[in-house]
């Protein structure tokens, strides 16, 4: 079958550029070695931690954002909105004005959107809240994050949990999740929790665990019983509001007849300025060729870049040249401080405004080929905040391209 495009990487940018794609009515292939950062992230839209910064990034030539420019990042956001929206899961926020969420350890983070879930936590909000500790569920201290946010904290049980061969209550955040989409279950911790909210502040925070396929349901049902506001902290990876996007996007992608292979491993090959790729499961590979074929592979933590020990850099699909600003030496490529800034953060493949990736001589390496997300040099996503904001950006811009 010939495609429309072709897109490699399940990430947020992939999985974007992919459902954008499909809703335009083009033939739509995604194919991925695994899972991208969806699962690992907190599943919520940060742009910039300081939206002040914004616009210098868009003035910023070898930013990201000014590749993909302030209509594809305002449209971006539009159309992800639209799409939770569709789904039952909808987002919150809007660009230039963040909302102050606090992290499972109790320091606080920046985001664009958040998911309704999440939105009665917003630490500008002047009402008082508490944090629910839940006994034998070990991925969250409440005592800790409530010291450092100055919160009170509620201790509720989790009645009829499964439980291992141990005999200890189940520990799994998507376990619980899961629990969580069943009415009969909310039904248990209402009852278990009312008695012992009585006197509680008008919000409580839980760990994200507020269902995983119906958490719109679970949410609502949840704080409509209890009579308060409830909003969730996300955990460490996996993530269960990461997975939520990731379940929501390919679920998109389908219905919108886009075809989507995960597994296998993908190589690329640019013949007279024309890419295709060719994939391999298990030994047994095929070559697929698209009208455009977009890069959506991430940076070093996903494998869409790789480093030696000799300090050479490389993209693992095309082999295309890689920026690291002319750091050669590893040494170079770290500071002494852990949380960074780190110099190895901006490395990525140099691209035009049309988003094609630049051979060594600085022409496109194929006409048809895009790369997008976290793959882009010039910007270190963890400190600004704006990893979210690019993956959406440049997806966005790639569908229109």
């Amino acid at each position: 079958m010939a495609y429309d495009l072709l897109i490699i990487g399940s990430g947020l940018s992939g999985l974007f550029a992919a459902c954008c794609s499909a809703r335009r009515g083009k033939r739509v292939l995604l194919i991925a070695r695994g899972i991208g950062s969806t699962h690992i992230g907190a599943g919520t839209i940060g742009v910039m931690n300081n939206p002040a910064d914004l616009e210098a990034a868009f003035a910023s030539p070898d930013h990201p954002y000014a590749k993909a420019g302030r209509r594809a990042l305002e449209a971006a956001l539009a159309e992800l909105q639209t799409i939770c929206t569709e789904h039952d899961y909808p987002l919150h926020g809007e660009l230039g004005r963040n909302l102050t969420l606090p992290t499972a350890a109790g320091s606080t983070r920046q985001t664009c959107l958040a998911p309704q879930t999440m939105i009665a936590g917003d630490l500008a909000r002047p009402e008082p809240f508490a944090l629910a500790a839940l006994p034998g569920f070990r991925d969250f201290s409440a005592a800790l994050a409530a010291a450092n946010l100055k919160a009170c904290v509620i201790t509720l049980p989790l009645p009829h949990a499964p439980r291992r061969t141990s005999g200890a209550p189940h520990t799994s955040a998507t376990d619980l999740a899961l629990l969580l989409d069943r009415p009969d279950y909310r039904e248990a911790l209402i009852a278990a929790w009312k008695p012992l909210l009585k006197n509680a502040p008008p919000r409580l925070g839980l760990p994200a665990i507020l269902g995983l396929a119906h958490s719109a349901q679970a949410h609502g049902h949840l704080q409509s019983a209890l009579g308060l506001e409830l909003f969730e902290i996300p955990l460490l990876p996996p993530s269960v509001p990461g997975m939520r996007l990731f379940d929501l996007l390919r679920d998109d992608l389908a219905a919108h007849d886009g075809r989507f292979i995960l597994g296998p491993t993908v190589t690329g090959q640019i013949h007279e300025g024309r890419a295709t790729v060719t994939a391999d499961a298990n030994g047994r590979t095929k070559t697929h060729t698209a009208e455009t074929i977009v890069l959506a592979t991430g940076g070093f933590l996903h494998g869409g870049l790789a480093a030696e020990s000799n300090g050479a850099v490389h993209e693992t699909v095309f082999n295309l040249p890689v920026d690291t600003a002319g750091l050669g030496a590893r040494t170079h490529w770290t500071s002494e401080v852990f949380f960074g800034p780190h110099p190895f953060s901006r490395f990525g493949i140099r691209v035009n405004n049309y988003l094609q990736p630049l051979d060594a001589s600085g022409k496109p390496a194929a006409h048809n080929l895009l790369a997008i997300g976290s793959l882009l040099a010039g910007a270190d996503r963890l400190t600004e905040g704006s990893r979210e904001g690019i993956e959406l950006a440049t997806a966005w811009k790639a569908t229109q391209t």
